[in-house]
């Protein structure tokens, strides 16, 4: 699974814009240790980690007939205490007739890097994956409840706390330790950068004269830096941001390349 790690991480970081990556050296250079967020008056990542959220993300095409029903409902899940939400469109149903505008050969990779870690070899639209753990059938609200208390059972025991706030012209990731009887003292820490919505007028293929609103579509998904199971901050450049096309910011603690997701964050940074 650590090539896994690998694998993920490579295709984020090399197949994506020049400026991403530039964006993660930075951030991974100015990790430094918590401990200074009072005078912000933001929630310092040293909470309970009972107040860590779930991690929602829908793999979703423009193409899928079946994938409305899941993007409407993801569009709900959103608003749900508790939880965090992240679109990817996949690109391979791109050849039945319409292009998906939202699509990436790195959004398909992450779905089927997930398949890999979990060993089922499952890939479908519209499919749900719920804390990195664990996937149903994205339009099926039952099953995305029930998938949701199986994370929050299994995970309770080695979930940190996350917190993201801008402080001058950077964004500050911090992130809390490891419980302490936690085995999971190693992950990977991501920055998604998602539009909060995109409202898309399909005129092909299978979805042809629809206008459908996707929820927190990604644009960009990067490998930041690295958590040892302490206190951690990472500081990096806010203002290259707003150059990458999103306008929310969600920061992920992922075991390995496509394991359980300890810990999420969401932050939305002021229009320049």
């Amino acid at each position: 699974m650590l090539s896994a790690m690998r694998i993920a991480i490579s295709r984020t970081s090399l197949l994506r814009f020049s400026g991403a990556l530039a964006f993660a050296i930075l951030g991974l250079g100015a990790a430094a240790s918590v401990g200074h967020t009072e005078d912000t008056g933001a929630a310092s990542a040293t909470d309970a980690a009972d107040d860590t959220p779930i991690l929602l993300e829908l793999f979703t095409s423009q193409g899928c007939s079946s994938c409305p029903p899941a993007d409407a409902l993801f569009d709900e899940l959103r608003k749900k205490p508790g939880v965090i939400t992240l679109s990817f469109a996949v690109d391979y149903w791109n050849y039945l007739g319409w292009h998906d505008t939202l699509s990436s050969p790195e959004n398909s990779d992450r779905q089927r890097d997930y398949a890999m870690a979990r060993g089922d070899g499952k890939v479908y639209t519209p499919q749900m994956v719920v804390d990195g753990i664990d996937h149903v059938n994205g339009a099926n609200e039952a099953a995305i409840e029930m998938a949701i208390r199986t994370a929050e059972r299994r995970l309770k025991d080695v979930k940190v706390p996350m917190s993201m706030r801008a402080e001058g012209d950077s964004l500050l990731v911090d992130i809390g330790s490891a419980p302490e009887n936690s085995d999971m003292r190693q992950a990977t820490v991501w920055l998604a950068v998602a539009k909060d919505k995109e409202t898309v007028k399909i005129t092909r293929g299978e979805n042809r004269g629809e206008t459908i609103t996707y929820s927190h579509p990604v644009r960009e998904l990067m490998p930041v830096g690295m958590w040892k199971g302490e206190p951690t901050t990472l500081r990096l450049p806010l203002k290259d941001l707003h150059g990458i096309g999103g306008d929310c910011l969600v920061s992920l603690l992922q075991v390995e390349g496509a394991g359980p997701i300890l810990g999420a964050a969401m932050f939305e940074p002021k229009p320049e």
